[in-house]
């Protein structure tokens, strides 16, 4: 499996800081648009969001398309050439060298580039529509590989200054053009998906036999990777008897009430109360918390059977904080929330190389490439 150079854009660096648009896993339509320069990706991603108004479906991909095509008319993007790039983030304490190429979807469909969790249904089906109307991508998919076995550390291509620089939160994001030909060099035996399972599905679901579909990926070392916890707040099914939560929850397991959240333990806040859970000697942990929360809570207890589906499971990413957990619960929105510890990547591995899933929202990896530095047209 060899990465690919085929007919990629990339922004011009002079505009960086006017077109990077905010995450829309983490914005609604309460969200300021108006704060936004006019460049923004957000008119790309969600014009909904960037007008503030809901749009019918042909209204939002017709203004996506338009506005892609002007980033390319001003010359906002351009193609670039056929040298690759690499994409480094670093932060104070932490570092990570990623390579930037286009990818056959025949080889995610082949199962040699592994998903690790369930998709949401109707979000899958949601990005396949999406990049049938508008045949572009500018999200890049986020995969890893195995450096324990192939021994490869992209640092080493990256001295010089970058061609592109900027800062993002906490990190800096570098993108370096190197003279190395990797499709020459490399031939990856595996690729699992960090981020982006959703994506790929969707460009699954455009692949046909007539034309050969390509996606636009960042790829990194697994040593680099950093997997925080995607939490989940849960309302109760409207049948199920609520006084009857804590004696079904010692069932499976040990309850001890505690003051603070501790990242080192699986925890959940119900009726105003942290509780550190710990599975009984009946019954044994599937190896990760968000394992265990949906066997255990969400199955036996709530008999929510199917949470990539069911809309009284909220997935909470990381970055909206404990606080927001606990607001959920103590303004009678969600009935609890988790505090669980992030799965770990050797899990991850075992599970894609299996052919098994995680729930949806397992994993959250951070940091990730940001959207927009990089752009492919969909053939």
């Amino acid at each position: 499996m060899k990465p690919l150079i085929a007919n990629t854009f990339i922004i011009n660096n002079k505009h960086l800081s006017s077109i990077l648009s905010p995450s829309t896993d983490i914005i609604d339509y309460n969200y300021d648009s108006n704060s936004l320069h006019k460049l923004n990706l957000l008119q790309i991603l969600r014009p909904d969001i960037y007008f503030g108004k809901k749009l019918s479906d042909k209204n939002f991909f017709d203004h996506s398309k338009k506005y892609y095509q002007e980033l390319i008319s001003k010359k906002i993007i351009s193609k670039k050439n056929n040298k690759f790039n690499l994409y480094k983030i670093n932060s104070d304490n932490h570092s990570q060298v990623g390579l930037v190429a286009l990818l056959d979807i025949n080889d995610y469909q082949n199962k040699n580039i592994k998903p690790h969790e369930k998709i949401l249904v109707l979000k899958g089906k949601e990005r396949a529509k999406q990049l049938k109307k508008v045949r572009y991508q500018i999200c890049p998919i986020y995969l890893f590989f195995d450096d324990s076995k192939l021994k490869l550390d992209f640092h080493k291509n990256t001295k010089g200054n970058p061609n592109i620089y900027f800062k993002s939160g906490n990190y800096s994001h570098s993108i370096f053009e190197t003279q190395a030909n990797f499709a020459d060099k490399i031939n990856f035996e595996e690729l699992y998906i960090a981020d982006g399972h959703h994506r790929v599905e969707g460009f699954s679901q455009l692949n046909n036999s007539k034309t050969k579909t390509l996606f636009l990926a960042v790829i990194f070392p697994k040593s680099q990777c950093n997997n925080l916890t995607y939490n989940r707040s849960v309302k109760f099914p409207k049948n199920y008897k609520y006084k009857n939560f804590m004696k079904d929850l010692t069932y499976f397991f040990d309850i001890k009430v505690v003051k603070r959240p501790n990242k080192n333990k699986f925890q959940i806040y119900f009726e105003g109360q942290l509780l550190s859970l710990k599975l009984n000697l009946n019954y044994k942990s599937l190896g990760a918390d968000c394992l265990d929360f949906g066997e255990f809570i969400l199955k036996r207890i709530l008999d929510i059977k199917d949470e990539t589906n069911d809309k009284k499971v909220e997935f909470v990413p990381p970055s909206f904080g404990d606080g927001y957990l606990k607001n959920q619960v103590d303004n009678g929105i969600t009935d609890i929330s988790t505090f669980m510890r992030p799965v770990k990547i050797d899990l991850v591995m075992e599970y894609a190389k299996k052919g098994k899933f995680m729930p949806p929202k397992a994993t959250w990896f951070e940091p990730k490439p940001l959207d927009g530095i990089f752009f492919h047209h969909i053939k």
